[in-house]
């Protein structure tokens, strides 16, 4: 059943009425470090992202079009922010250029992982070490996150905090 009141939801998740070039009514975005990001800055951030580990691999997007089933000029459109990019295309292309969708999550909206720029950074270093262990060391590494916090969150009711995520 929905809500009620949707004022309320929206007030208690920090959310704000603003508009943005890609939609043509009124839209609510939490704000990020610098206020409401455009959909189109996190787009052209994500762009980047592609070309540079494209880059790193070595591949033209030639290479990268045959590989994901669509035309070179079509990908292209991606790495231009001309296309819109399907959450599904990115995980595709995070197995082909081996980086991990979290990493790109961060580049193109980093105020997802903390309130401040700089918590947002220690908490990505974070994750792309954990991406990063032996299984082994990461079940220890739980185990130990798991002894020394007061609750279980898994366990837990989920509760919106500030950013409207889940603790």
């Amino acid at each position: 059943m929905a809500i009620k009141d949707v004022q309320t939801y929206i007030d208690k998740h920090g959310l704000v009425e603003t508009t943005d070039s890609e939609v043509d009514k009124p839209i609510w975005r939490k704000p990020g470090f610098d206020g409401v990001r455009s959909l189109l800055d996190m787009e052209k951030e994500l762009s980047r992202y592609l070309r540079e580990h494209r880059d790193a691999q070595n591949l033209n997007r030639g290479q990268v079009g045959m590989m994901i089933g669509i035309h070179q000029e079509i990908y292209a459109r991606h790495e231009r922010a001309g296309a819109k990019l399907r959450v599904t295309r990115l995980l595709h292309l995070a197995e082909l250029l081996d980086f991990s969708p979290v990493e790109a999550i961060y580049a193109a909206a980093p105020q997802f992982f903390g309130d401040s720029q700089e918590e947002a950074a220690v908490k990505n270093k974070l994750v792309k070490r954990i991406l990063d262990l032996p299984a082994a060391t990461a079940q220890n590494l739980l185990m130990l996150v798991e002894e020394l916090s007061p609750d279980d969150p898994a366990d837990a009711p989920a509760k919106p905090s500030r950013k409207g995520r889940s603790d």
